[in-house]
């Protein structure tokens, strides 16, 4: 009895006829609408019964036979998308955000640049004079390559005791980092630091700072530097 209650809205409503109903690549001719579902709805129709899944059936065709079908979501945004463009408040606030960004650019643009290419031209002026510095605290005269860039890699490795030959090692993917954690450790020996700190200068957060110690930090002396020889008469 319950059942009958909850059917009984859409048995009533259930005599749609068409004389041509086109679903997909199927046309079906003299239709008459026997049960409609919320999932699908029976057909009767020249050649026998068909079910029809109402996600299959256009809009039009839901509307006819009683279904409420929301628009859809892109046609609401878009139609919410048009009427703000289409409001002249938020025109005019988008107008007066967009000017004050260009006047602001003009005014602190070239004065941002030039404080960064400064800061950038001191910080590569201090890596040069670092990288010089443990150069010759090594034993090593780096000479002018250690201020042009790209090439203060040859001075570094000859400082570490390592063949000019491993920049080509440099350009291959793993190679590179095997040749990188061997030289930290070469430089760090060769400055007469302990091996230890070349994790400094694996580590990107230390890596300033084990870089200036090692240009700035007092190399070993020359007694100690030079191996005292013992001979026998």
């Amino acid at each position: 009895m319950y059942v009958v209650l909850l059917l009984a809205p859409w048995l009533l409503r259930a005599e749609d006829t068409f004389p041509m109903l086109e679903v997909g690549s199927q046309v079906y001719s003299n239709v008459t609408v026997t049960s409609k579902t919320p999932r699908y709805i029976m057909i009767m129709h020249t050649k026998g019964l068909a079910s029809l899944k109402l996600k299959d059936l256009s809009p039009d065709l839901l509307r006819q036979l009683g279904y409420q079908v929301d628009p859809p979501l892109k046609a609401q945004t878009a139609g919410l998308s048009h009427k703000i463009v289409l409001d002249p408040r938020i025109r005019e606030l988008q107008e007066k955000a967009v000017q004050q960004i260009q006047e602001r650019v003009r005014q602190l643009g070239p004065r941002v640049v030039q404080g960064v290419l400064a800061g950038l031209l001191l910080l590569y002026l201090l890596f040069c004079y670092c990288s010089m510095l443990i150069c010759k605290k090594a034993g090593c005269d780096p000479g002018v390559l250690v201020w042009i860039p790209g090439l203060q890699v040859f001075p570094l490795l000859k400082a570490a005791g390592m063949s000019g030959w491993c920049f080509l090692l440099l350009l291959l993917p793993f190679a590179s980092l095997i040749v990188g954690i061997f030289w930290c450790v070469k430089i760090c020996q060769a400055r007469g630091k302990s091996s230890w700190l070349a994790l400094g200068l694996l580590l990107p957060v230390t890596y300033p700072l084990t870089y200036l110690y090692l240009a700035f930090a007092d190399g070993l002396s020359s007694e100690d530097s030079v191996p005292e020889r013992i001979t026998f008469n």
